[in-house]
């Protein structure tokens, strides 16, 4: 942190009187603009929930749209002040599902395909964003790493089919049965008490697959969520376009995706909380290099990183707080899952 900080700092002071001529620029903002991005960056929010909500399924009843948008973006605003923020977040989503009724089995899986989905969403943009920037483009071997992550992703979602399917489910069930049995031998002969151990672990075990089999994603409704992933991403990306608007200026439309998506991309490697002062430097640079003027441009990406990074802080922890005060006194159960009563 400290190491962080000191190439902060220097950063800040060798780019002073860049940030000096942005903050100058940022004095003749148009508000109205300005809250039209914000309105746009809330909407996305939203859009996301709605792709969780049919990821979701059943148990969509529990927490709709609102909900599961409002719960992105607390996560959002915990992850953005950690380094590894992407655990915090999973940890507030699921804290927000669980006491809305669902199962923690299904909570997980939700957030691990809606976040994979995510990610595949952009990974699709950054494919389309290097081909519209074609040999123009400042940010040589992203096409092939992109690539790389799409194959990845549709392996994972071809294992996922297949293990869905009877035969091969039966067998690795079997597998995972034979699994369980190792290692809960192994837990008897080292530990005294190891009754209530292999039973607590048995009943465990159960509890979670008996939720886990009560979940599907058809390829419909992964389509579906594929598609309102991508607008919510395409809604974000809007609002980097109206922070150009807001300051009288027009976009570098050619290197504007790219850029995005780069910067995207650099944000999840966990070196700042939220890729902060990474992705500001790698979307200024990129967008530069498609002739956006200097000064405008790192004018346009601060305002962005203030409604989309700053501005999502306060308000996710207003969002959070609403959460808890809404969530029902007695939870119900999620529709179409068994949940096992405590022991």
């Amino acid at each position: 942190g400290l190491a962080g900080a000191g190439i902060a700092v220097k950063v800040l002071f060798d780019s002073s009187d860049e940030l000096l001529a942005a903050a100058d620029t940022l004095t003749s903002v148009s508000v109205g603009w300005v809250v039209v991005a914000v309105v746009v960056e809330l909407a996305s929010y939203w859009v996301r929930g709605a792709a969780e909500r049919v990821v979701l399924g059943r148990g969509s009843r529990a927490a709709g749209s609102v909900v599961l948008g409002a719960a992105t973006l607390a996560g959002d605003a915990a992850a953005y002040c950690l380094p590894f923020g992407f655990a915090a977040s999973g940890v507030v989503v699921f804290g927000v599902l669980r006491r809305r009724g669902v199962p923690g089995a299904v909570a997980t899986w939700m957030f691990a395909v809606s976040t994979l989905i995510y990610v595949g969403a952009v990974a699709v943009l950054t494919v389309v964003a290097v081909q519209i920037a074609g040999s123009a483009s400042p940010v040589p071997g992203l096409q092939p790493i992109t690539l790389g992550l799409l194959g990845g992703l549709v392996a994972v979602g071809g294992g996922y089919a297949l293990i869905r399917r009877s035969r091969v489910r039966l067998r690795f069930s079997a597998v995972l049965r034979r699994t369980r049995a190792g290692v809960v031998r192994g837990l008897v002969t080292r530990v005294r008490g190891a009754g209530r151990i292999r039973e607590w672990f048995t009943q465990r075990w159960r509890d979670w697959t008996d939720q886990l089999r009560a979940v599907t994603l058809p390829p419909g409704a992964g389509a579906a969520a594929s598609v309102l992933m991508m607008i919510s991403w395409l809604l974000d990306i809007s609002v980097l376009a109206l922070a150009y608007v807001a300051l009288g200026a027009q976009p570098p439309w050619t290197g504007l995706l790219l850029a995005y998506c780069a910067g995207q991309i650099v944000a999840s490697v966990p070196v700042t909380p939220g890729g902060l002062g990474v992705v500001e430097g790698s979307i200024t640079l990129a967008l530069v290099a498609f002739g956006g003027a200097e000064t405008i441009t790192l004018a346009a990406v601060l305002l962005y990183r203030l409604i989309s990074y700053w501005g999502c802080i306060p308000a996710g922890g207003l969002a959070w707080l609403a959460l808890r005060v809404t969530a029902p006194a007695t939870a119900p159960a999620a529709v179409g899952v068994r949940v096992a009563e405590p022991a």
